[in-house]
């Protein structure tokens, strides 16, 4: 097949999230953009195609136009259409003894949507680790050079051996190593420089291992119960102690440790736990008698259009704990003009349309709102921590990284920034807003473009 001969010119583009290349075939290009998947098959079947282009295929329909070129170039494949690659194709490439790190890539791939909260790409990653961890292949250790340094014994005779006694000495004096400067006499040893062979465990179970303990804690709580459920699946095969697995047995021996070390229960530790496993939690405090309790909350119907939101009173003001998700016409958007992105995210919203968006008996947050909020959280350079999703957010806020679009409805930052529209502005065609980001602990004031795209967070009127 010609294609697989070719060398592949990437000139990279950003596209709704997805790798494409900037130049493909036109005629290719043309078809997949229309959805045309019979003419693209027809053009990469003949040979004919000069690129992978993925456009907004979905995974199954890449499969079906480059399923050979996925299995022929699985790296290349992998890196120029990351998304279908992983979702259409996972299963399959982690089946192939031959393509670790294409396997390694998608597992990495997968984790990382898993962190930023999307449910399927957990959902692949039960079947891409459960082929990864049939291929035997992928188990074995690897061995590498690693550059050290390590004591030799010194030459027998002659100045050589004089040099080293002179060196063994030196070392000691710098270090203050009198039991090294005992030795320097009778048994003298001088460091070397040297490469030495190391066999680490398998790259690919180190980082699915290592995701699966860690994605519990930095996803979505939404999503923290699947990580569960795939250290579970995959305990045994990448040797995770039963210890380390994060389930309600786990919560038990967690409020034990807290009861006998007197100390309170993190409210964001909690709250996760809640999320993935009430009211089985609640029952195991009641059990180790725990005055506190999973946090209730009360729910909003939004008579507009029936969807629900949880509402939690923080310092005596009812925060719609979600963001908002009701649809205005050409005024609020999906990032990425994804739907599945709104039903984890809520909408993003132009300043104006925010201002308008709650619905009746609530009102857009205002700056005085997110101010009251942040010095009751520990002020604003401390607050997102308690109030960010994977942070303790011990109010249950759950601040979720959602991202924005700038004017021209590019979206950007999602998983890493949570941006949030008030009902102020500065004057000038901006409004005030709020930041966090993922890693930081600080609530920032912001001016932006009344034009861009954010999120929203309601209050119910007093």
């Amino acid at each position: 097949m010609r294609i697989s001969r070719k060398i592949f010119a990437v000139i990279g583009a950003i596209s709704f999230g997805l790798a494409t290349t900037a130049f493909a075939q036109p005629e290719l290009r043309e078809a997949i953009d229309a959805g045309d998947i019979a003419t693209a098959k027809k053009i990469v079947k003949k040979g004919a195609a000069e690129e992978i282009y993925c456009g907004k295929l979905s995974p199954e329909d890449a499969v079906k136009v480059y399923e050979k070129i996925f299995k022929a170039m699985p790296d290349q494949s992998f890196n120029l259409c990351p998304a279908q690659f992983s979702y259409g194709y996972g299963t399959k490439v982690c089946s192939n003894a031959k393509a670790m790190n294409a396997c390694t890539e998608v597992i990495t791939y997968l984790l990382m949507e898993g962190e930023n909260g999307n449910a399927k790409a957990l959902d692949a990653l039960e079947g891409v680790s459960k082929a990864a961890l049939k291929t035997k292949a992928f188990a074995k250790p690897f061995r590498m050079a690693v550059d050290t340094s390590i004591w030799v014994p010194c030459p027998k005779k002659g100045k050589a051996r004089e040099a080293c006694i002179e060196d063994c000495l030196q070392y000691a004096l710098n270090t203050k190593d009198s039991a090294r400067e005992a030795t320097c006499e009778s048994e003298p040893e001088h460091f070397i420089d040297t490469t030495i062979g190391v066999t680490v465990p398998s790259p690919l179970y180190e980082k699915l291992r290592t995701g699966l303990l860690e994605g519990y804690w930095k996803t979505q709580k939404t999503t923290a119960e699947k990580y569960s459920k795939l250290m579970k699946l995959n305990a045994k095969a990448l040797s995770i102690p039963d210890s380390e697995i994060v389930d309600i047995a786990y919560v038990a021996r967690w409020a034990d440790k807290h009861k006998a070390d007197s100390t309170a229960l993190p409210g964001g530790e909690l709250f996760r736990f809640c999320t993935s496993w009430q009211p089985a939690v609640d029952s195991i405090l009641a059990e180790k008698e725990f005055a506190t309790r999973c946090p209730v909350f009360e729910i909003f119907e939004d008579g507009r259009d029936g969807q629900k939101y949880k509402v939690k009173e923080i310092n005596g003001t009812r925060w719609f704990v979600q963001n908002l998700n009701f649809a205005v016409e050409e005024k609020s958007m999906c990032y990425d003009r994804e739907d599945d992105n709104c039903k984890t995210y809520g909408r993003l919203y132009t300043h104006e349309a925010a201002l308008a968006a709650c619905p009746e008996g609530t009102h857009l947050a205002t700056d005085d709102d997110w101010k009251m909020l942040e010095i009751y959280a520990g002020g604003a350079n401390a607050a997102a921590e308690k109030l960010r999703s994977n942070g303790s957010d011990d109010y249950a806020f759950t601040a979720m990284f959602g991202g924005y679009a700038n004017k021209n409805g590019i979206s950007v930052i999602q998983g890493e920034g949570a941006y949030f529209w008030t009902g102020n502005d500065v004057g000038d065609g901006r409004g005030v807003a709020r930041s966090m980001f993922s890693t930081d602990k600080e609530v920032s004031t912001i001016p932006v473009d009344k034009g861009f795209w954010l999120s929203v967070r309601c209050v119910v009127n007093n």
